[in-house]
């Protein structure tokens, strides 16, 4: 199975390398860049939202490819795009860049400062103090929530939900304290995702499993985390594909619960994977220590009024390193 993520990372590269030659030749900066399409004048986010998609549609992908703008919100100071991208041969993806609130500037490719060098391996704890601080930090609830936004070929977020999988696996009463959602949209009643149809297929899937079989959600993700086989893993770990498949074609259920997690992710203003949200607060690993178990496992702990006896439970904290980049 073609893995879509690496497909998207190629376009990524090639936007962000022509914006940065469009940026140096003062094309769209500059002052005298007032015929250009981001110069123009828009009233408001939904005009300079479509000012930006069709300069993209004109001057950064390659003839045949489409560009059509989804939604347009507000984040960190910026609007954001969620564009659909669709290739000369119907290949589909969904793009998210940002533009600045005056319509001048546009980056397509964003990183995010809190999740510096998220691929490296972490094998020790954070400095006890860093970790203490981390811990009073959290906003504490009798039953904690964790929420890990994901899309389901991303490395990182395929990373997040192996580092889950093992704090629920190894503390089974956690699996009630943790829910991994999903990244993307719902376009004319069909689900999308940021690396393309086979993933946003994917994602629904899951996002079936999660919600009609919940008994069988880690198993089968555990299953798919290691061969990326859905068909293989559907049969191993006993999916009804009878009801999975009404779940994912239907408007009232599989799509509806898969809005309900875009949603979410639009109020939290998660946009990268994975993104945890903690008691309703973004949350990074990195200040527990790093990717793994163990970290994720003190972070909920520490989000409790009253720690439970589990928390004293030591889980690995090593993780390995995920290749590749995701939006």
């Amino acid at each position: 199975m073609n893995n879509p993520w690496k497909i998207i990372a190629i376009v990524f590269i090639l936007l962000f390398a022509a914006t940065a030659v469009i940026c140096i030749s003062g094309v769209f900066f500059s002052d005298a860049a007032s015929s250009s399409l981001l110069s123009r004048s828009a009233p408001d986010a939904s005009g300079k939202a479509e000012i930006a998609t069709n300069f993209i549609q004109t001057n950064l992908v390659e003839s045949g490819t489409s560009v059509r703008l989804i939604n347009v919100t507000e984040e960190s100071g910026l609007f954001r795009l969620s564009l659909n991208v669709r290739s000369a041969d119907n290949q589909e993806q969904i793009l998210y860049v940002f533009i600045s609130k005056d319509g001048k500037y546009l980056f397509p490719s964003t990183f995010m400062l809190n999740q510096f060098n998220p691929s490296a391996p972490s094998t020790t704890p954070a400095p006890a103090a860093a970790s203490a601080n981390a811990c009073n930090a959290v906003t504490r609830a009798e039953s904690p929530f964790l929420e890990a936004f994901v899309v389901s070929y991303c490395p990182y977020g395929q990373q997040m939900q192996k580092v889950v999988a093992n704090v629920v696996s190894s503390i089974p009463t956690m699996s009630a304290h943790i829910k991994v959602r999903y990244l993307g949209a719902v376009s004319n009643g069909t689900v999308q995702s940021m690396h393309g149809p086979t993933e946003a297929a994917e994602n629904l899937r899951q996002i079936c499993i999660r919600e009609e079989q919940p008994n069988r959600y880690w198993n089968y993700v555990s299953c798919f985390l290691n061969s990326t086989s859905s068909a293989s893993c559907l049969n191993s770990t006993g999916i009804d594909t009878t009801k999975l498949s009404a779940c994912t074609a239907s408007p009232d259920r599989g799509i509806s619960y898969a809005a309900n997690d875009f949603r979410l992710a639009n109020s939290y203003g998660a946009t990268a994977s994975p993104t945890l949200i903690l008691n309703g607060a973004t949350v990074s690993e990195f200040k527990f220590g790093g990717r793994n178990p163990e970290a994720v496992k003190s972070m909920i702990c520490c989000s409790y009024t009253n720690q439970p006896e589990v928390c004293n439970t030591t889980l690995a904290s090593s993780s390995a390193a995920a290749t590749g980049t995701c939006g």
